[in-house]
């Protein structure tokens, strides 16, 4: 899950809205060639379901017993990730191995600060480091063009994450810097206000867009066990964050704390 913090609530949005924010960001996309790239279907699909792995483990969140905070897709245990990206990069290996050979090594490149940490090492990276492998073999890609490929989707991520968590601080990645600013009442489709915009630069996209991403909240406070945050989960309202991606401007957005990819 990832949690935002705001005015004595918490932000709640699955990873699965995230990643499926990153696909429709990508799907627009009318620069630096994706359009006319021969594997664009698998990098879409792939962007798309990069997080795919988190719909179990985000259909049931778990509590921090030692501070009684919900865990959000930073803080969760060792065992919970690796289950998580070991089940996502599987998921697709027979019926899609080349996305599932991207969402394998997105897996990958985020955890490669834990390089050289014995129990990272066997419960998640040399797993992964395999399946990469069996993939590579299966697909017969090149690991240059499966590097080349994976730019497209860690971009999407990063742009995806800076919406979703609100990260104002600009960010770059894969040839583009954007930020985030929140509300601001800025007018989207239809006149109605959105609740935040992402600018981007070079501007990728054939104008400036409104993009929905479903969301929840619930107090923020300490909760008594799993059981207490799924209540207060069930309970609570679906509603939708509209996020407006347009051009960088001369005013670029106010500076946050940027956060980590997913």
């Amino acid at each position: 899950m990832i949690l935002v913090p705001e005015e004595g609530e918490l932000l709640v949005l699955t990873q699965h809205d995230h990643a499926r924010l990153a696909g429709e960001l990508l799907s627009l996309w009318r620069a630096d060639g994706l359009p006319e790239h021969p594997r664009r279907d698998e990098i879409l699909f792939a962007t798309r379901e990069h997080d795919n792995g988190w719909r179990e483990a985000d259909s049931a969140p778990r509590v921090d017993p030692e501070t009684g905070r919900p865990h959000d897709f930073t803080s969760v245990p060792l065992d919970v990730r690796a289950e998580v990206w070991l089940r996502g990069a599987a998921r697709y290996a027979e019926r899609r191995p080349y996305a599932a050979l991207l969402v394998a090594w997105h897996g990958v490149a985020l955890h490669r600060e834990r390089r050289g940490e014995e129990a990272w090492e066997a419960a998640l990276l040399a797993p992964l480091d395999e399946l990469v492998e069996e993939l590579l073999e299966t697909t017969g890609a090149p690991r240059e063009e499966l590097r080349a490929d994976y730019r497209w989707l860690g971009l999407a991520d990063g742009l995806s994450l800076a919406a979703c968590n609100r990260w104002a601080e600009p960010s770059e990645g894969g040839g583009h810097r954007f930020g985030y600013r929140p509300g601001g009442g800025s007018a989207g489709e239809g006149g109605r206000s959105v609740d935040g915009e992402l600018w981007v630069d070079p501007f990728p996209l054939a104008g400036a867009t409104t993009f929905r991403v479903a969301c929840r909240r619930v107090p923020d406070r300490t909760y008594a066990g799993d059981a207490d945050l799924g209540g207060e989960l069930a309970a609570a309202r679906w509603t939708t964050l509209r996020v407006r991606v347009r051009p960088w401007a001369r005013t670029s957005p106010r500076a946050g704390k940027p956060g980590t990819a997913a």
